[in-house]
């Protein structure tokens, strides 16, 4: 067989060979994404009649001394409505370790 009726195997070897090894950054989880779901499971502890329908990740945010807050805003429907609540994770910079969880409603 010659090279040129190889080379499309090689460049399809090539590229299988890089699809493979080189990790993707889409699938990468995000730094918060621990704490969404710790807010996550939070509200719908809080809330357990009701569906969480969207999620967005507001930031982080500095807190006071060595703690770290990561707010999130969630979304759900339950008993005919639909509202929201901002979930603050309050963290430990220094060890990551959730110090303290609040849960605000935004109706209105």
């Amino acid at each position: 067989m010659s090279i040129q009726k190889c080379r499309p195997l090689i460049y399809m070897l090539i590229v299988a060979v890089f699809a493979f090894a080189v990790p993707s950054a889409a699938h990468a989880e995000p730094s918060y994404a621990k704490y969404g779901r710790i807010a996550m499971q939070e509200t719908a502890n809080k809330y357990p009649d009701a569906d969480i329908i969207d999620y967005k990740y507001e930031g982080h945010f500095s807190a006071s001394g060595s703690r770290a807050e990561e707010r999130f805003k969630l979304w759900l429907r339950g008993g005919g409505s639909e509202f929201g609540v901002r979930v603050h994770v309050i963290v430990a910079t220094d060890s990551g370790q959730v110090r303290d969880i609040r849960i605000e409603e935004l109706r209105g």
